[in-house]
């Protein structure tokens, strides 16, 4: 019997659109040619392609994802240029808040499936963190006004491991007193997503309203690409 949904939260809840890595560019190649290193769109975009695997790596490796800061040193070493250490804690400070200010688009549909489903299981929010740190996330949840759905939020950075290591389900599975057999997981990737949530053995959904690069292969129980029939797909989970 279902108890507990847990979501994801980019690409799931939020829509991570361009915006925010767009103006973390601009920042970076901002400050790179204050301190005499002028770069191209094009190198950016590359050392930001760099770096994104390197990122992903760690959590292979470490079961932990990097903050704004790491991110933004491993960049400046992929650019073998020398910035301040205070001109980097700059960066990283702004490529957090960003989000703050770009504030990225809710899904369509989930803020009404919320609604419904918090009135017949415990909800919770399983988020990996990077360029944006869990109380900056927190901050967007609060101000979309989400938390008022969810009992628990997990953020990456705070819980001191990430997705798809089955810790993080099973720690926040343990928040809502719920057993992980009890639970479904909803998330819009087949690595941190739905393999985590297996691991830990729950039952796994893979949402590709915004991103389908799993659509056609993945080991999810179900594929959904919009919030529309949620509520009864879950109910047949039952």
């Amino acid at each position: 019997m279902v108890k507990a949904i847990t979501f994801d939260c980019w690409d799931t809840l939020l829509d991570d659109d361009a915006s925010r890595a767009k103006k973390q560019k601009e920042y970076f190649r901002q400050i790179f040619n204050e301190n005499g290193f002028p770069i191209t769109q094009d190198e950016i975009d590359e050392l930001f392609r760099k770096e994104a695997t390197l990122f992903q790596n760690h959590i292979v490796q470490h079961r932990k994802t990097q903050n704004s800061t790491m991110r933004a040193k491993t960049i400046v070493q992929l650019a073998d240029v020398q910035i301040p250490a205070s001109q980097i804690d700059k960066i990283a400070d702004y490529c957090d808040r960003i989000a703050l200010e770009y504030r990225p688009p809710v899904v369509t549909g989930i803020k009404e499936v919320l609604a419904v489903l918090t009135k017949s299981y415990k909800l919770a929010v399983i988020c990996n963190t990077g360029w944006h740190s869990g109380e900056t996330v927190r901050h967007l949840l609060q101000g979309y006004d989400f938390t008022r759905y969810f009992s628990h939020l997990t953020f990456s950075d705070e819980a001191g491991v990430a997705k798809p290591h089955k810790q993080i389900f099973e720690h926040t599975l343990d928040k809502l007193s719920c057993r992980t057999e009890d639970a479904v997981h909803i998330g819009d990737s087949e690595y941190s997503d739905i393999v985590g949530a297996k691991e830990a053995k729950m039952r796994a959904i893979l949402f590709t309203g915004i991103n389908d690069k799993y659509k056609d292969n993945n080991s999810a129980d179900i594929t959904i690409s919009t919030y529309d029939h949620l509520v009864d797909i879950l109910g047949e989970m039952e």
